[in-house]
């Protein structure tokens, strides 16, 4: 499997498996552990939460019964609106807890707020000194707010998880953050699940381009997305719930795209966002609440 080397150093598998909603938001169950146990059994080694989704627990008991060695897996999570500044210590114990795990792989700020921004990445900071998290990256984040955390920082940020895909594709912060040796992770990247509410017909997956390449080169729309980011050198952490779609997603390998086609497919950007915008996201973020 196809690994990047943050700037601290730590390989991340490329291709990781989201786990936002899987069933349905919040929910921790069998069903939630048991689709993640057919990605361990795929060969998925990178597994993507959160403490909003209110699935760590069920992750936690993936991990366990598959009786993977620690040292295979990547596990990332991540601190929500409310837990930020003095909650952000308890926010990670928390996570650790429900995982059942000693440590995790990578710690993310789930979105920018700024007046928080100092006082939870100093938290964190600490967190890492501590050996509790290998590294310490940042989500949803404008080019403005990794401006503020570089003021500070003493611990260089490792990557930014942001919504991409070829209907939003967000050059300018991609090259930013690659430029400053932070990683790029994109969350949505085939659009948004069917949580949000987005009919297929108006996603990525769809498009004449994408579809047409699928046909040409015998894969899945899917894939040639997934192949896409995976060629930029970016991260890309697909939700999938059927072994087929797991199985699919996973299964990058044996083709590649040609820089001809890549630029076919960037050049579908739309500026066009499914989930929240960090500009606003707060308000509403603030309304969630993380479950116990």
């Amino acid at each position: 499997m196809a690994t990047l080397t943050l700037n601290n150093g730590v390989e991340i598998p490329q291709l990781g498996f989201g786990t936002a909603a899987i069933g349905e938001w919040q929910q921790d169950d069998s069903y939630v552990t048991d689709t993640i146990l057919k990605g361990m059994s795929i060969g998925y080694r990178h597994f993507d939460t959160a403490s909003v989704y209110g699935n760590e627990r069920a992750l936690g008991r993936a991990i366990r019964d598959a009786g993977l060695p620690r040292q295979e897996l990547f596990i990332t999570s991540k601190v929500w609106d409310t837990e930020q500044g003095r909650e952000t210590t308890a926010a990670f114990e928390r996570s650790l807890e429900r995982l059942q795990l000693a440590y995790l792989d990578l710690y993310l700020i789930h979105w920018p707020l700024p007046a928080y921004t100092r006082e939870t990445w100093e938290a964190m900071e600490q967190l890492y000194d501590e050996k509790k998290v290998r590294a310490l990256g940042l989500s949803n984040f404008r080019k403005s707010d990794i401006e503020q955390i570089a003021t500070f920082a003493r611990i260089r940020p490792t990557c930014n998880q942001i919504e991409l895909h070829p209907y939003f594709t967000q050059k300018d912060l991609v090259d930013y953050c690659q430029f400053h040796k932070m990683a790029v992770a994109s969350w949505s990247p085939l659009g948004s699940g069917s949580w949000s509410g987005v009919p297929t017909s108006e996603k990525p997956v769809v498009d004449p381009v994408i579809v047409a390449l699928a046909e040409k080169h015998g894969r899945t729309a899917g894939q040639i997305i997934l192949k896409w980011n995976i060629q930029q050198h970016r991260i890309v952490i697909p939700k999938a719930e059927s072994l087929d779609h797991i199985r699919n997603n996973f299964l990058l390998d044996d083709f590649t795209l040609s820089e001809e086609e890549i630029q076919a497919i960037d050049s579908l950007n739309r500026n066009h966002r499914f989930g929240a915008d960090p500009d606003t996201a707060h308000e509403e973020n603030k309304k969630v609440r993380v479950p116990d």
